[in-house]
Parts: C-alpha cells; structure tokens; sequence
C-alpha cells in the first residue's frame, strides 16, 4: 500500500537546488519531498508562456473561425484541464511519474507501449519547441542585419536551444523548478507589452466581421475544429504534467492540487490561445515569429523575439525532464540524467527534419492532431482507475523491486482503451484523416471529447463488472 513509500531508503539532498537529482522513475520517499503547493503556479505558467500555446490559437484561426467564434473555442478547448487537475492529484499521493503510475492499470508489461509513446511524443514537442526558437533566433539576426543565413546559423540556433532547455531538465525537479518562477515573470510581463501593443492599434471592425468557416459545413463543426486543435495540449499534459508534482507532500489535500493546477493552467492558456487567435486575425501567422514583426515596433519585436526564446526553454526543461523518465519506464536501464542526454539527441534529429525537410504548420497540424486519438483514451485508463482505487496503490507492484511481483497484463485497461481510440479516431478532423462520424457531422471534430470520455467511462464499467467478467 501507499506506506510501502515510508520503507523506501531516504537519499539526504536526492533534488538540490542547482544539484544533480538523484531519483528517477521510482516513488519519491516522503521524507525527499522538498516542494511547496506556492510552487504550483510559476511552474505551470512558465511551462506555458510560449509560442507552441499560441500557436494553438492561430490554427483555430487558419480553419476558417472569425475571430469571434475562435475566442469560443479558445475557452472551450482548453476546458480538459479540469482532466489534468485530477490526475495531478495522483502524481502527489504516490510520487510517482505517469509512466509508472499508469503500470496498476495496464499492468507493468502492457504499459511499456505507453511509456514508450509518451517518450516518442515528448520528444517530438521538445523539437517542435526549439523549432520556434530557433525561428526567433533567425528573425533576431535579421534585425541585427544578418541577412544570409545558411545552414551553420541554424544549426548553432538549434544547439544553443537544447543545451539551454535540455541542461535544465539534466539537473532536476528542484532547478526546473525554481527557474519556472522567474521565466513566469519574465515571460509574462513580456507578453502583456506585446499584447497590449497590439490591441491598442488593432481595426475592431474588420477583426469583428463574421467569415465563413473554410474547413468544415457549418459554425458549428469549424468551431468543434477549433477546440480539438486547442485541447490537444491540455489532452497531452495528463502523461507528463502530473510529473511535475511528484516532490508535493503526500497528504497534500486534493482540492488544493486540483484547484491549483486547473487554475494556473486554464487561465493562462485561454489567454495565450486567444492572443494567437488575436494575431492571426491581423497577420499572417504561418511563421510564428516573424508574422508579428508588422504589427510591432522594432523594440518591442526584440522583445517578443526574448519571450520566445526564453518560453521554449521553459517549455521544454518540464518536458525533457519528463520523457527521460518515460524513456526509464519503457525499461531502459539508465540513470534519468543519462536518458535526458539520450533524449537531447533525438530532438535534435527531430528539429533537423523540421529546418531542412518539412515546414512548421504541416508538422503541427498533423502531430496536435494524431496526437489526441492516443493520449486521450490513455489518459481516461489510468485517471479512471486512480479515482476507483482513491490514489491508494500497492507501490512494489507497479515499481517492481528485488522479490516483487509483477501485475500480469490487464486486459480491462486495454479494452477500454480501445473503446476510446475508436471512439477518438471516428470523430476525428485531422489534416490527414477525417473521421467517419466526423464527416456525418459536417467535419465537426469530437476525438477531443471522446476519446478520453469513452476510455474512462468504459474502465469504470468493466471493473464495476468485475465479478462478471474475472480475469482468466
């Protein structure tokens, strides 16, 4: 049970400040766990304030919303955060990360496939984020009058990005997240001039004049679009947010966490969605970076280009930190600090393919929305299975120590997930597939709903038919 944490051997310092931490996918012992519920919110708000949260928004724009409607969806689709603050609470009780943790669903060899693709997708943010800053990098010394810039330029972008982000994410928990405090304020305030900026000098009239939506039949099905373009990043939070929590004090009470991680991740992220939603409306917003320079003066552009350089580190320390953990789940026999280099190195094979192969949207457009049909249904497993079982686990079970058993392959859990991926994949409006449900429904996009929903619901009537349906 939960005491099994209270037997484990105490590490002294295991996470200091600027230090390098010791633990990785294993339960955080109580007496090791140094971070404060204060902590919360610098850190989700720096995770957030970066060019990939308002990428979102424009793409809500760029499926044909005005801005009106793509305002709607900004709040609508960033509304599974609620999802995320419950599962938060799971991370805490067990200090555990969700690679490990969604073993008692999955049992330990069924879970590997998700660590594994946990691992693949948080790589794949990982370049998608230094992609953007290393697009602020470019527009950076264009400004400063390097107008030639080949691919040594880049390449040096690149490694200044990684080596920023990925150095954090080496360290630890405890330097993650202290710097998340001082990127929240950095980045924040940064953003606000920005916005402000643009507000002040934007044309009302035209922003305000209704379009017909261009990828879907009706309002409706484009805002639906909108929303599961938007929900993708709260939907892939729930197999790596959680992490992050792991060091709160177990006895934390669940209100608390849920109230804070919703909060301080909800706001943020409608307000960053509709700020890109905002400045598609003015611009063209297909190069992130630079579709704001006509908007700005050329102070406040140098500005932006800091934010964003300094929101894709922020971004990606979390999510470095978080797929070597995954990358130790799948069972890769290496210390968390040695998977985090391993990952480093696969990102920027990723980015490398992004600069030089495939564009930025059509990369974007086809992951957030992949992405979903996955992450969802998994995530509904486990959430689901956490609150049946209220966060109580036998912990040498799903983290199998000398003499331990292991949980056999859960065939309920996989059931149910896929319950959910079906349901996800035939309600899906993706650039590269469209859904057969989806197409009845105009080219309204549900996966973001379902997917999660159906998988959930499905778990906790299989295991209330437990009696039933006993495993063989």
């Amino acid at each position: 049970m939960q005491e099994d944490l209270a037997s484990e051997a105490v590490i002294t310092d295991s996470n200091p400040l600027f230090g390098l931490e010791v633990r990785g996918f294993e339960p955080i012992p109580e007496a090791e766990r140094n971070m404060r519920l204060s902590q919360i919110g610098p850190l989700w708000v720096g995770a957030n304030l970066n060019m990939f949260s308002i990428s979102l928004g424009c793409v809500a724009v760029a499926v044909g919303l005005p801005l009106t409607w793509a305002l709607l969806a900004c709040v609508l689709g960033n509304l599974p955060y609620l999802a995320l603050g419950v599962a938060s609470i799971g991370s805490v009780r067990t200090g555990l990360p969700v690679t490990t943790l969604s073993r008692a669903s999955y049992g330990v060899r069924g879970n590997v496939l998700h660590a594994g693709l946990t691992w693949l997708a948080s790589v794949c943010f990982e370049a998608l984020n230094t992609v953007f800053g290393v697009f602020a990098w470019l527009s950076l010394l264009s400004l400063l009058g390097f107008h030639q810039q080949g691919p040594a330029i880049k390449l040096a972008a690149m490694v200044v990005q990684l080596a920023l982000g990925g150095g954090i994410a080496v360290l630890g928990h405890a330097t993650m997240v202290y710097l998340q405090r001082l990127f929240a304020i950095g980045l924040g305030v940064s953003l606000l001039m920005v916005l402000s900026c643009t507000v002040l000098n934007a044309h009302w009239a035209v922003l305000l004049h209704p379009a017909a939506p261009a990828l879907a039949g009706s309002m409706f099905a484009a805002v639906m679009i909108g929303c599961g373009v938007i929900a993708s990043q709260p939907v892939s939070y729930i197999y790596n947010g959680p992490d992050w929590l792991r060091y709160l004090p177990g006895a934390t009470p669940a209100k608390s966490i849920f109230t804070r991680v919703f909060w301080w991740t909800f706001l943020p992220c409608v307000a960053l969605t509709a700020m890109g939603a905002f400045w598609a409306s003015l611009s063209d917003m297909s190069d992130p970076v630079a579709g704001l320079r006509p908007l700005l003066p050329t102070w406040l552009f140098v500005v932006f280009i800091a934010a964003v350089i300094g929101g894709s580190v922020a971004n990606n320390a979390p999510t470095f930190y978080s797929s070597g953990l995954a990358l130790q789940a799948t069972g890769v026999r290496m210390s968390r600090w040695l998977a985090t280099l391993l990952d480093i190195g696969v990102s920027a094979t990723l980015v490398l393919y992004i600069l030089f192969v495939q564009d930025l949207s059509t990369v974007l457009n086809n992951f957030v929305a992949l992405l979903v049909a996955w992450s969802g249904p998994y995530g509904g497993v486990w959430v689901a299975d956490g609150l049946l079982r209220r966060w109580r686990y036998d912990l040498h079970d799903i983290h199998p120590l000398a003499g331990a058993r292991a949980a056999p392959f859960a065939w309920r859990a996989w059931l149910a997930f896929g319950f959910g991926a079906v349901a996800a994949a035939a309600t899906m409006h993706s650039p590269v597939y469209i859904g057969p449900l989806a197409k009845a429904l105009g080219g309204a996009d549900l996966s973001w709903l379902l997917g999660l929903s159906v998988a959930g619901g499905s778990f906790v009537l299989l295991t209330l038919a437990r009696p039933l349906l006993a495993d063989k």
